[in-house]
Order: C-alpha cells, then structure tokens, then sequence
C-alpha cells in the first residue's frame, strides 16, 4: 500500500520556541490516522443518500452546514448542500460507502491524500487564528463543534473548532508547506511546542 508522507515532516521536526513572555501558549502539529471521503449527492437522490450513510456509517447525512456531525467514530461534514465529506479513523469505510452509492446516485472521491489535517490548540489558539483567517471566533458564534470553509492567505482551507481551545485545519496538499509558515510566523509571539504527528481523532485540551 503506498505510504503518505508529510510534506511536513521536516518543519515539524524543528522545535518549538517561546514567546515573547518566554512561554509556549501554543501547540502546533499534524494529525495522522484519518481517512476522508466526499461525496456529491446528484439531484432527488436524498433517500438513497440516506440509506446509504445509515448503513455504512450508522446515522443520517449531516444537516447543518455548520456544525459537525458526529456518528460512531466518523465526523460528518455538510460542505454544500448537496456535498459532504466523510472524516473516519476506518480505512475501509471511504470505500464501503462509495461501493453503496450507485453512479445515478452521487459521486465519491477520496481525499486523504489531497488534504493535511493541521491541530492549533492551547490558551492563544483564537487570538493566533484571528491573524489568519476572516472568521469571528468568539464562542457564541463558532463554539465546538462549529466548521467553516474560508482562506488563509487565499488558500482555501475548513476550519473546525473540536474543543474549547484547539482548533483544526483541513489545508490542500500543495499549499500545506506555505499555510504552515504563515502559522508559524503568527505563532512567533505567543510562542509554541511542535508534535510532530497526533493520530486519529484524539481531541487534547
């Protein structure tokens, strides 16, 4: 099976650095582990959309377009509204679901390889982001659990907000290098801690 490699690997393996108060209130890394799926449902194909993700990841397509759903170990994404990506710890999920969706259905294509899925967390996670991306991040209007696609730097990235202090970045694979340096810039003040690979999942606050 081919093997992904970081396009960060060697930036992760730096080192953190202190703020300007001599202390890290960040840290910064890259999650392995994951799997991820989008689907495009076709026109009057939401019944069989929803049967299908009943079966395959055990509950009903996501609603909101803006809050995460949550089914088992899978997070759920309404992108568009007819469009979903499918994040899961499972390999073989992306294609169970894609098996289960007919052509006249939707469409699926993996994106694992086309995305880095980049962990800000800690107590200036928000201020850090607020230099970064046009979104308010005050919490009653993206608490957890919220998501958004926007831009960094006019790179288009999805923004998850997956507790009350860490945040994540769905980053295109060809721009992960760039959006990494311009986090690491912005982090500069506040300073940071580097892990070079969480896996899965796992939430940390």
């Amino acid at each position: 099976m081919f093997e992904r490699r970081s396009p960060l690997a060697e930036h992760l393996a730096g080192g953190g650095r202190d703020g300007a108060d001599a202390q890290a209130r960040l840290r910064l890394g890259e999650i392995h582990g994951w799997h991820l799926l989008q689907v495009g449902a076709l026109r009057h194909a939401g019944a069989a959309i929803g049967a299908a993700f009943e079966a395959v990841c055990g509950g009903p397509p996501p609603a909101s377009p803006r809050l995460v759903s949550h089914c088992g170990s899978q997070r759920l994404y309404r992108i568009a509204a007819d469009q979903y990506w499918i994040l899961t710890p499972e390999p073989q999920l992306p294609a169970a679901l894609a098996a289960a969706l007919a052509p006249e259905v939707a469409t699926s294509t993996v994106l694992t390889h086309a995305r880095v899925r980049l962990a800000i967390e800690g107590q200036a996670a928000a201020s850090l982001l607020t230099h970064l991306v046009p979104i308010d991040l005050r919490e009653k209007n993206f608490p957890v659990g919220a998501f958004a696609q926007t831009g960094l730097h006019h790179t288009p990235v999805l923004l998850e907000r997956s507790a009350a202090q860490r945040y994540e970045l769905y980053v295109l694979h060809t721009f992960a290098v760039s959006a990494w340096e311009w986090i690491i810039d912005s982090a500069l003040p506040y300073g940071y801690d580097l892990d070079e690979g969480q896996t899965g999942q796992k939430l940390e606050t």
